[in-house]
Order: structure tokens, then C-alpha cells, then sequence
């Protein structure tokens, strides 16, 4: 079925660049929360997700 599909050289650099930049960001995120100080892990520990006010209150 595929092999009436024919890719020329260079169109095989495109598939090989975009999987090389996702693992490069992957790796520099879990680079970064690896490294990441005692101090600003308990600050974004405690950092809220909601603001109280835009919670809605199910009893009104």
C-alpha cells in the first residue's frame, strides 16, 4: 500500500528536525524539575489553582 508513496531525500530531514525538537524540549522540562531548589517547590506547592471568588457556591 505505502509504496506508491515515494519521499525524496530531504523530505525524510522534516520528520527526523520536529521529533529531535520535541524530545529536546521534553528533556529541558524534566531538566528543569529535576534541578528545581526545595524552596520553590513548596512555593508552587502552595500556590492556589481558583481564586475563591470565581468558585461558584452550589447552595444560591
Amino acid at each position: 500500500m505505502f509504496q506508491r508513496v515515494f519521499y525524496e531525500d530531504w523530505q525524510l530531514v522534516f520528520p527526523f528536525v520536529a521529533f529531535a525538537a520535541a524530545v529536546a524540549f521534553f528533556c529541558a522540562v524534566i531538566w528543569r524539575a529535576v534541578r528545581m531548589q526545595r524552596r520553590q517547590l513548596d512555593r508552587l506547592a502552595r500556590m492556589p489553582l481558583e481564586d475563591e471568588a470565581s468558585i461558584p457556591d452550589p447552595h444560591e
